[in-house]
């Protein structure tokens, strides 16, 4: 009886163990989606974190200056997210997006609405983050994405 026991007390460990293991490998990749003034809005990806909490809290300081210095900025939505898909994927992996995109270490911003707002709105931003410190950030012109090829 004690035998049977210690091996449930064993596996229960090694599970418990194997349960956080897991945890800590996953990765987070925050996304934001902002809805600004004339029409245009911004998703971003944010560098990706190893946990939950890190991932809430980097969507929380991106956001920030927008509350502050954009009272028109509507905070659409900001999630962590586990798989990206869609603009968010290419974004992040570097692939063509129909979107200006703002480009600057790990960060991508993609700027969204008529064509030639979303241009110039990508070039302050990129514009404004060289300013305040960001050592490169630079405005991509919008690519048609190609058709993979057979």
């Amino acid at each position: 009886m004690y035998k049977k026991a210690l091996i449930a007390v064993v596996l229960v460990a090694i599970a418990s163990i194997a349960a956080h293991l897991y945890v800590q490998s996953q990765v987070y990749h925050p996304v934001v989606r902002l809805e600004l003034a004339d029409g245009l809005s911004i998703t971003a990806i944010l560098p990706e974190t190893k946990e939950r909490k890190a991932c809430g809290l980097a969507n929380d300081r991106f956001i920030a200056p927008f509350k502050q210095s954009c009272k028109d900025c509507k905070i659409s939505m900001a999630r962590c997210e586990r798989e990206l898909g869609g603009v968010e994927l290419a974004m992040r992996d570097g692939l063509p997006v129909p979107h200006p995109m703002v480009v600057a270490r790990e960060l991508r911003m993609a700027v969204m609405g008529p064509l030639d707002a979303a241009k110039a709105g990508c070039k302050v931003v990129a514009a404004n983050m060289v300013a305040s410190g960001v050592k490169t950030a630079v405005c991509v012109q919008p690519q048609p994405a190609t058709a993979p090829k057979s």
